[in-house]
């Protein structure tokens, strides 16, 4: 399946030490696998989320790819 990267996600990880960055590096290489949930209220295309400890990964998954949106922390991803 391909991965591909928005570029408010590439500027937000870019910002991150390299201990997270791994972090959620392999959490995105095994999706979706994890803790993965659909959000409600959006219809089309259906966003999910992951969980990985404080911070959030919102992604756009379909039969042939998975499009990484955004990145950040509990509290302020879903701003």
């Amino acid at each position: 399946m391909k991965i591909s990267y928005s570029k408010t996600f590439e500027k937000k990880f870019a910002k991150y030490d390299r201990k997270l960055q791994e972090k959620l590096f392999n959490a995105i290489q095994n999706l979706p696998d994890g803790d993965v949930k659909r959000l409600t209220g959006n219809d089309i295309p259906p966003i999910y989320r992951i969980r990985i400890s404080k911070y959030r990964i919102l992604f756009f998954m379909n039969e042939e790819e998975i499009e990484i949106l955004k990145v950040d922390s509990r509290g302020d991803i879903y701003k």
